[in-house]
């Protein structure tokens, strides 16, 4: 008896007309309209607030970007910052007719990484100037540099339970065995001499201070 073939559910994806429509006017004259493309933003941000899905609006946009020679200034790849470019628009209304929409995005995308979802508004609402906001945010680069260097303070944390002290001498012996000490500097001293405090301080836990006895 043949296997009858498995039979994949298709994923309907709900496109909305709003952001369609919208969306096909920027992408015929919106290229170099500004004002334009921020409104479509304010759409966008507005359709997802009564419930149309980050999904839904990016198919909605896809859609009709088949055969588009000239690519516009908001794309597909930008909805989940565009909620954050919209609490930008409205925090900085005064200042904003001035400002780039490509700008706006590329600060929204900032933000985002910089704060995390859970700190835009309140990174935003501290700011009294566009400027003011574009200064405190990290670069996507600085945000990762720091994300970086929090994970792996986190991981030597967790590392720590199940490394023995000797190991550590042991490697970093290793390690200024293998570098030239004779230019070698800090550009931390003070960090420097709290870790030659803490190993002084294990060392003397380690063999007792010498005592002088006087003849």
């Amino acid at each position: 008896m043949a296997k009858e073939k498995a039979v994949k559910a298709v994923e309907v994806i709900k496109q909305n007309l709003v952001i369609q429509n919208d969306y096909q006017n920027v992408i015929t004259m919106g290229t170099t309209n500004n004002k334009m493309n921020q409104n479509f933003m304010l759409i966008v941000g507005n359709e997802l607030q009564n419930g149309t899905t980050q999904k839904e609006a990016e198919y909605s946009m896809k859609s009709l970007l088949k055969d588009v020679n000239i690519r516009p200034i908001v794309l597909p790849n930008h909805v989940p910052s565009i909620p954050t470019a919209c609490l930008i628009m409205q925090q900085f209304q005064a200042e904003i007719e001035n400002i780039k929409a490509s700008e706006i995005l590329a600060l929204a995308v900032r933000t985002l990484y910089d704060v995390k979802a859970s700190g835009v508004k309140s990174a935003i609402a501290g700011c009294k100037t566009y400027a003011e906001l574009d200064e405190k945010i990290l670069t996507k680069k600085e945000s990762q540099e720091r994300d970086n260097k929090s994970k792996v303070k986190t991981d030597v944390k967790d590392l720590a339970k199940n490394i023995t002290f000797e190991a550590v001498i042991d490697n970093l012996n290793d390690y200024l065995k293998a570098i030239s000490l004779k230019d070698k500097k800090t550009t931390e001293p003070a960090k420097l001499n709290d870790v030659i405090a803490k190993l002084y301080t294990i060392h003397q836990n380690s063999v007792g201070a010498k005592v002088k006895v006087k003849a």
